[in-house]
């Protein structure tokens, strides 16, 4: 499979010498940043599974098309395919984020959350460009 052209890119960073956790979509067809919110002290996984959300909220209520979301975040496919996460740390935008896929899942369903592969295809433009800076051993920029 060629490199996709089209569909949202998702993607999250997390800084511990920040404290900070931010995720955003990019329009594949246009190269423009469609949302980005910073959710302070979280977790990548967290970010990158309300990142998806976000999309799927942005497909919906923009009637966007194609359905379809890439996400190099194999925890937060799974998140969304069950509805539901596997964090500890059950947040207030978590519980709304599970509450909106299971309420809303008729409409979800009608969405593709895909897999991008980064070895292929390159970095998902989406990325905020940190891998670079990151010391050895720290995966969680």
């Amino acid at each position: 499979m060629s490199r996709p052209t089209e569909g949202i890119a998702t993607d999250a960073a997390h800084s511990i010498k920040q404290g900070r956790t931010r995720f955003r979509g990019i329009d594949l067809k246009t190269g423009a940043e469609i949302f980005h919110e910073d959710l302070g002290n979280q977790t990548v996984n967290v970010g990158e599974f309300l990142g998806v959300v976000a999309a799927v909220k942005y497909i919906i209520e923009q009637d966007y098309s194609p359905r379809i979301i890439y996400t190099d975040s194999m925890t937060a496919m799974a998140w969304f395919k069950s509805k539901r996460t596997a964090s500890r740390r059950k947040t207030a935008a978590l519980l709304r984020a599970e509450v909106f896929l299971q309420v809303m899942a008729r409409m979800v369903d009608t969405i593709r959350v895909e897999h991008w592969d980064n070895d292929g295809w390159g970095e998902i433009p989406a990325d905020f460009g940190l891998k670079s800076r990151r010391p050895a051993g720290d995966h969680n920029l």
